[in-house]
């Protein structure tokens, strides 16, 4: 009973890291995480919002009450001042974890490598994530060009995603040709789906030239 007492006051502690980790596995990492990696993460987390909220706290002039884990198991640590902290540590989460998403997604620590050339490297995501992942129109619009059904899809990339098997897209705007270049239909937004080595994905968008 005293062990289910601490887990469940470490859990309501840490409930701030818990769902900034569940962002970070749902929306930033390219993996899954262990079950192992997951609670380690939770708890950085749950440090660094804590950190942020105690440099919040103190700017202001409030005092932040520290956990007391020692007696934990025997009384009562979630109190009525521990709780506010947890509520406002959850806010704080949300909007670190929303944060790390962004950076993630738009590979920030990457790009900022690569301005200062320190590398040209793109992380550990391969160019697949980094190309679509750009707000650039130049690989924004695309002709996916199908081989084995003599096929070209011309639209924008609306969503992408990967597995271990399969490169999906979904183009909107979608103009479907055949190799002459012969517009056979149209559709609104289109699915496509291919094994990695069975992609090829032509970039023919041009930006406009500006008069002098």
């Amino acid at each position: 009973m005293k062990i289910d007492l601490l887990f469940l006051q470490l859990a309501v502690v840490f409930l701030p890291g818990i769902i900034w980790a569940k962002l970070d596995a749902g929306y930033a990492a390219k993996i899954k995480p262990s079950d192992t990696e997951f609670l380690l993460r939770a708890f950085m987390f749950g440090i660094a919002a804590y950190a942020v909220e105690f440099l919040l706290f103190a700017f202001i002039g409030r005092r932040f009450v520290m956990f007391d884990l020692a007696d934990a198991t025997t009384q009562d640590m979630v109190n009525a001042d521990v709780a506010q902290e947890v509520l406002y540590g959850i806010g704080i989460s949300l909007i670190l974890g929303t944060i790390w998403i962004y950076a993630a997604t738009y590979k920030v620590t990457s790009r900022f490598l690569q301005i200062i050339k320190a590398t040209k490297k793109y992380g550990d995501e391969d160019v697949w994530d980094f190309t679509f992942n750009s707000r650039r129109p130049e690989v924004e619009y695309i002709h996916f060009r199908d081989f084995e059904n003599q096929f070209v899809y011309s639209g924008w990339v609306n969503t992408f995603s990967e597995t271990d098997k399969l490169r999906e897209l979904v183009l909107r705007d979608v103009v479907v040709s055949d190799f002459d270049g012969n517009a056979l239909f149209s559709l609104p937004f289109l699915y496509l789906a291919r094994a990695p080595d069975k992609i090829h994905i032509e970039f023919p968008y041009l930006p406009p030239v500006e008069e002098e």
